[in-house]
């Protein structure tokens, strides 16, 4: 029988297979006590804003470099197709880069990581180290799949 983060990975398998992960994962969230948790979405909002506006100001301006003549890329005014071509994927792949960074900065501060350890210790693969393994590889498949769809909208005028 694996262990460790092999184990918590087969469960998991196991649980969307059976239709029992959103009851899991309830039951994940319901064992969550401490207060140092609230960090988590105090930080991840303005960090997933921040990324997808360094993101989208990225994007606007290797367009303006592609295509010098054409309208800016977020101007105002309808959502046009190489907009929302950018706009939609960028949205979506900073979401897992935004988790990873909350995650690494709530464990800079030792009282919040002791409390998050020890909710986890019980419960395998729920550790920090698993947590980012699976946000990597997550960031991972969601850039791959959104990078196709935002270099078409760029490369439309």
């Amino acid at each position: 029988m694996p262990s460790g983060p092999g184990l918590g990975r087969m469960l998991r398998v196991r649980a969307m297979r059976d239709g029992t992960w959103v009851a899991n994962a309830r039951r994940r969230a319901r064992r969550r006590k401490s207060p140092w948790n609230l960090l988590l979405p105090l930080f991840a909002l303005p960090l997933w804003c921040a990324l997808g506006f360094l993101l989208g100001w990225a994007a606007a301006s290797l367009h303006t470099l592609l295509h010098p003549a054409a309208a800016p890329l977020f101007a105002s005014g309808q959502l046009g197709l190489s907009t929302a071509l950018v706009l939609f994927p960028i949205m979506f792949s900073t979401i897992a880069p935004a988790f990873l960074l909350t995650n690494i900065l709530v464990c800079l501060i030792p009282p919040a990581r002791r409390a998050m350890e020890a909710e986890d210790r019980a419960h395998p693969g729920t550790d920090y180290a698993s947590a980012q393994r699976g946000l990597s590889k997550l960031a991972f498949w969601i850039c791959t799949a959104c990078l196709p769809f935002a270099l078409i909208g760029l490369s439309i005028a």
